[in-house]
């Protein structure tokens, strides 16, 4: 498996803060879909999710440590498996000194919006997801 590649810095806002005073548990989602999107448009780039999109079809997130207000933190993500229709996203939220405050797994469908339902990796995709994760599958 190839290491994380790709890495986002993530700003901890005022509203992520919930009333003990550290990120909620339901905004880790949305640090993770950052690094999602951090990645499509660094490993992709000319996707065009109204024709070619993903879906996600399951989550899975652990929270080892609380993340508080001032925190530093970056979003690390690559993809670890290519399937025929989905791949797998892993993610970890870490400071500068790489402690790990989160990891999550997410299994991604590719879909045709217009027709409403799954279809193939593109093979653009899988290529350039080969290339970069260095994937010799």
């Amino acid at each position: 498996m190839s290491e994380f590649k790709n890495n986002i810095e993530i700003q901890v806002r005022f509203n992520d803060i919930d009333m003990l005073g550290h990120v909620s548990n339901t905004v880790y989602l949305n640090y993770f879909d950052t690094g999602k999107s951090s990645y499509m448009n660094e490993v992709i780039r000319d996707y065009d999710f109204t024709t070619e999109a993903m879906v996600e079809a399951s989550v899975k997130i652990d929270f080892l440590e609380p993340i508080f207000m001032n925190a530093k933190i970056r979003v690390l993500t690559r993809i670890s498996h290519l399937g025929n229709k989905s791949f797998t996203f892993e993610h970890q939220l870490v400071d500068e000194k790489n402690k790990i405050y989160a990891q999550c797994t997410a299994i991604m469908v590719c879909f045709n919006p217009k027709k409403q339902e799954s279809i193939l990796i593109p093979e653009s995709w899988r290529e350039k997801i080969r290339n970069y994760e260095g994937f010799t599958e």
